[in-house]
C-alpha cells in the first residue's frame, strides 16, 4: 500500500478528499486528533496538519499521477504533491508511525497522564507507546510535542493531563 500527501487549499480540502474518494482505487482523508478542552472537558477534534490530504492506494507513482492529472478540473485547490527524494510515496516508517497512532476513522484518540518529576507519563492512549519521544506538555492547549517530525512539521497529539 502507497501513502501519497497532497498540499491544498484550505478551504478546498475537504472537497478534494471527497472527489478523491469517489475512486474505488484509493482512499483519501485528513489525519486529526481529538484534544480535551481545558475549561468545558468537551473533547474537540483538529486537523494534524492543516491543508494536507494522505491518500492510501494500491497505485504506484505514475499511475497516481495519471489519476491527479485526470481529476485536475474537479481538483482545483490541489497545490501539489509532497515529495520525499524520489517519491511522494511516505517511508514505511512514517506509514508506520501512522498506522499506530489513527484509528480507522483516521483519528488520534485523546491520551491521558500526568506530570511526576517533570516528567510525563501516560497512563492511556496512543502515546503511551510514543512517551519517550515527547519533549514538551502544553496544559493550556491539552497537546503533548513530539520529538518526530513529518516533512519538517512538528508533530502534536492530545493529551489530557
Amino acid at each position: 500500500m502507497n501513502w501519497y500527501v497532497l498540499y491544498t487549499l484550505s478551504y478546498k480540502t475537504n472537497k478534494i478528499i471527497n472527489n478523491l474518494n469517489r475512486n474505488k482505487d484509493l482512499t483519501a482523508f485528513a489525519p486529526e486528533y481529538e484534544v480535551c478542552h481545558r475549561k468545558t472537558k468537551e473533547v474537540l477534534i483538529r486537523p494534524m496538519f492543516n491543508n494536507y490530504a494522505f491518500v492510501k492506494t494500491q497505485l504506484d507513482q505514475n499511475e497516481f499521477n495519471d489519476l491527479l492529472l485526470k481529476m485536475r478540473e474537479e481538483n482545483d485547490g490541489l497545490i501539489k504533491q509532497l515529495k520525499n527524494v524520489d517519491t511522494t510515496a511516505l517511508t514505511e516508517k512514517e506509514i508506520e508511525f501512522f498506522n499506530l497512532v489513527l484509528n480507522r476513522n483516521y483519528i488520534v484518540k485523546l491520551s491521558h497522564g500526568y506530570q511526576e518529576n517533570g516528567k510525563t507519563i501516560i497512563t492511556d492512549g496512543p502515546l503511551k507507546l510514543l512517551e519517550k519521544h515527547i519533549t514538551k506538555v502544553d496544559k493550556h492547549n491539552q497537546c503533548a510535542y513530539l520529538d518526530l517530525k513529518f516533512f519538517n512539521r512538528r508533530i502534536n497529539m492530545g493529551l489530557e493531563i
